[in-house]
């Protein structure tokens, strides 16, 4: 399991009033794009569960997530913990945390040292809750106020929202001639250690996706699946027409630092 051995100090945001300006600062800090998200909990359940699709919620993933043992936690935590580092988020900041049990607040605590996330508990009170103080008994975090941390978000205006951008391909089926080959049935071989030629020298070239169906395809990986590896498998084979097969001789040192290349093992 990838973990962060010095991860950001953790911030209690001490918020006594529950003052509307200072939650409506927190949610108006939730900008996924770049890389700050605010999660605000369920109300009236002390599920781990659902912590973790609150998270994955925030993070605009659709949930529940089927496909796991019903009474296990740790998959969807590590969902969670999968596209926080995909998508960069770099700052986590979590209302109504007064009201985290010692179960959940691990499992956040658990989230940072696995991310690195900058993560912030917001607690309604005037002192740091006992619960909280002793889960973060040895831990690098210090006491801020919420109207030094969370100043007042400007007023929402009166002026009506503008109309969401349409979007041509929405809601239909999409030609993508590379992902004909996802379901191939190669022959499995074992990885060799060869240095593997450039795709063109096989003269093999990408597949040619129009910007229009690139976009959608993107906008659809990110909304509709929750699963990163399968998000990042669907998104290979769409730039590379390789099958599962293919797809499954490759290690995360075959992907190139920057992402531009992928080596596969395969004949």
């Amino acid at each position: 399991m990838l973990s962060c051995d010095n991860p950001p100090p953790v911030t209690v945001v001490l918020d006594p009033g529950d003052d509307l300006v200072h939650t409506r600062a927190a949610l108006a800090g939730h900008v996924p794009e770049a890389g700050r998200l605010t999660v605000h909990p369920t109300p009236g359940t002390d599920c781990v569960f659902t912590l973790a699709y609150d998270v994955l919620a925030a993070l605009d993933k659709p949930v529940p997530v089927p496909g796991y043992r019903r009474l296990d936690p740790a998959p969807a935590w590590t969902l969670a913990a999968s596209w926080i580092l995909a998508t960069g988020t770099s700052h986590l900041m979590l209302l109504r945390a007064h009201f985290l049990t010692p179960h959940r607040l691990g499992t956040l605590l658990q989230l940072r040292h696995r991310t690195g996330c900058r993560l912030a508990l917001v607690c309604h009170t005037r002192h740091v809750p006992a619960p909280v103080g002793r889960a973060l008994a040895g831990v690098d975090h210090h006491v801020a106020e919420a109207a030094a941390l969370l100043p007042a978000a400007q007023p929402p205006t009166a002026t009506p929202p503008e109309p969401a951008t349409r979007r041509p391909l929405a809601n239909r089926w999409l030609n993508l001639p590379a992902l004909t080959t996802l379901s191939a049935f190669d022959a499995a071989t074992r990885p060799c250690q060869c240095t593997a030629p450039m795709a063109e020298d096989r003269d093999f070239f990408a597949p040619v996706v129009p910007a229009l169906t690139e976009a959608e395809v993107a906008l659809r990986l990110h909304r509709a699946i929750a699963h990163p590896h399968l998000a990042a498998q669907l998104a290979t084979a769409v730039f590379t027409a390789a099958s599962v097969t293919q797809l499954a001789t490759a290690h995360v040192r075959d992907l190139a630092p920057d992402a531009s290349t992928l080596t596969l093992h395969d004949d």
